[in-house]
Formats: C-alpha cells, structure tokens, sequence
C-alpha cells in the first residue's frame, strides 16, 4: 500500500542468492515444484493488482552482502530468529552452506538450474484469481487479505 501511495512502479527486495536458492530446494522438499514458477530475479503478477518486483541481489551470496554492509557501516540484523533452529529452512540452509564449503560455486550452479526449470515450467503456472479486499481493497485471493485478518484478530483481543 505504501508504495501505491508514492508512486512507485517497483519495489526492490533484498534476496539473496542464499534465499532464493533455499526457497527453491523447499518448494522441492515441500512437493510444489509448480511453485517455482511464481519465484526468481523479477516478477510480475499478471493481473495489474501489484506493483513488480526485483530482486537485484538475487545473485549474491548472503556472506558478501553481510561483508560489504559490515565493511561500509551499515547497519544490519546480527542475530538470527530465536526459533530458526527449528525451521525446515535451517536445515536446507546448513546443508547447502556444507555443500558451498566442499564444492565451492556449487550455490551458483543450483541458482542457474533453479532459473532453467522456472523458464520450462513458467507456461504451465497455474493462475491465481485475486479479489479485492473488503478492508483495505488491495489483492488477495480470499474476501479479507492476510495483513487485515491478523489486524482483526489483534483488535479483538
């Protein structure tokens, strides 16, 4: 909503290729390869409801962003999510970090096969119908999107 409000035509995230990598091998591991498809540098949703977004440091790994912020100032998260040692993603994250070790580029090649599978299977994503929201009026696929129901039940209690 925020970026309607300011004219914005994109929106730039901070994935890295440590994420996108680890999103792909979950969306495997989860059995939603079709899921990989809605993913990758940029995307568009179809239907003019969102405003695209890129990924410009989709390409870089997590450890050389950490550098270049560290070196240069920048303030940044230092330390992981109390529950992330619980989370499917830790696993895959330290299996390929292990993986990286071993056989270094090996995270750049999985990103490269992440792309040609995106590329193959891009005609057979299937479409999402989106609705308007009846709380804010931005697009989601049930009545009410996620942020205002959490909103909803936070004003209940």
């Amino acid at each position: 909503m925020a970026a309607k409000r300011i004219g914005a035509t994109k929106i730039a995230t901070a994935h890295n290729l440590d994420d996108e990598i680890q999103t792909f091998m979950l969306n495997i591991v989860h059995g939603d390869p079709m899921r990989i498809a809605r993913t990758g540098p940029a995307y568009d949703e179809e239907e003019l409801w969102f405003i695209p977004r890129v990924k410009p440091l989709c390409e870089v790994l997590e450890k050389e962003i950490t550098l270049y912020a560290y070196l240069k100032g920048i303030r940044f998260q230092e330390f992981p999510c109390p529950y992330a040692s619980a989370a499917l993603r830790n696993d895959v994250r330290n299996t390929l970090n292990r993986l990286e070790e071993k056989h270094p580029g090996i995270k750049h090649t999985i990103y490269g096969s992440a792309e040609k599978i995106r590329e193959a299977i891009k005609e057979r994503k299937p479409k999402i119908h989106l609705n308007q929201c009846k709380a804010c009026g931005e697009p989601t696929t049930g009545e009410i999107c996620q942020a205002c129901q959490l909103l909803q039940k936070i004003k209940a209690h």
